[in-house]
């Protein structure tokens, strides 16, 4: 066999093993899918099955439908056409599965998510977080800087065409107009704490987190785990509560805390 062919054979061997066939099973069927009819001798010698074992092979290929024994002296195999294989195996699969999904529904507990997904790439934690917006079935909250909200904002307006609410509390003067926009106050300790974070939640079901810390790498992660999921959903909620106010009487905040709202934020004091 040529080198690429050789490749080809090998590949489809091993996904017809993955699908129940042997080794041996799969050789003989593609040898003569390539050839047929063909006696025992020539599929031995073209697939590469020893000639001890290929009868013992075609007989039990013959007993479960993969070829035909024609009545012709010497004997003669003919194949299974390979497109009534795929169907037939399809039809047991999917009876296969459903029987599976019915029993370890009944044997297994309800599943708790606690993983936490990290990823430190960020055009990784980008196209999770496309990934949570696109699957979005009814509301997408997210708290965002302008270069990940620019490279997110189509995705956002796909959702809220099709049905989504959006809502998002946003950093800096560029906004991107999408769906109930919040503005969050600018002074020096928001770029100092939270400069470049992304934090999102997908139906209340689904959350991600990314930032990069000053002289770091991007790092975050994504989860599903309800209790991070509701911690990360009750922040975003409170930072538009918090803001709102802040931003509606921020003449009279300042008076009270300081043009930088220093005041507001030290907690170890009481003012």
């Amino acid at each position: 066999m040529e080198e690429g062919f050789r490749n080809l054979f090998q590949d489809t061997v091993d996904a017809l093993n993955s699908m129940g066939l042997t080794i041996y099973e799969a050789k003989a069927y593609l040898t003569l899918l390539r050839k047929h009819p063909s006696h025992g001798h020539e599929i031995s010698r073209r697939s590469g099955v020893p000639g001890p074992k290929i009868y013992e092979t075609l007989n039990r290929m013959v007993q479960k439908g993969l070829v035909a024994a024609l009545n012709t002296d010497p004997q003669m195999y003919s194949p299974l056409p390979y497109r009534e294989f795929l169907a037939r195996k399809s039809n047991e699969f999917q009876v296969t599965e459903q029987r599976l999904a019915a029993n370890l529904e009944k044997m297994s507990m309800p599943a708790v998510d606690i993983t936490l997904w990290q990823l430190t790439d960020h055009d990784l934690l980008i196209a999770k977080a496309r990934d949570l917006i696109d699957a979005a079935k009814n509301s997408v909250l997210t708290s965002l800087w302008p270069p990940q909200g620019r490279l997110l904002e189509n995705n956002l307006i796909a959702a809220q065409e099709r049905g989504v609410a959006i809502f998002s509390i946003q950093f800096d003067r560029e906004i991107i107009e999408v769906g109930k926009v919040f503005h969050h106050v600018r002074v020096d300790s928001v770029y100092e704490r939270h400069s470049g974070e992304l934090t999102m939640v997908a139906d209340e079901s689904s959350g991600l987190f990314m930032s990069r810390p000053p002289d770091r790498e991007w790092n975050g992660f994504w989860t599903s785990n309800p209790g991070v999921v509701k911690l990360m959903t009750n922040y975003i909620r409170h930072d538009i509560y918090s803001n709102k106010m802040i931003c509606r009487f921020e003449r009279q905040m300042k008076a009270e805390y300081g043009m930088q709202l220093e005041k507001l934020l030290d907690i170890e004091a009481d003012w």
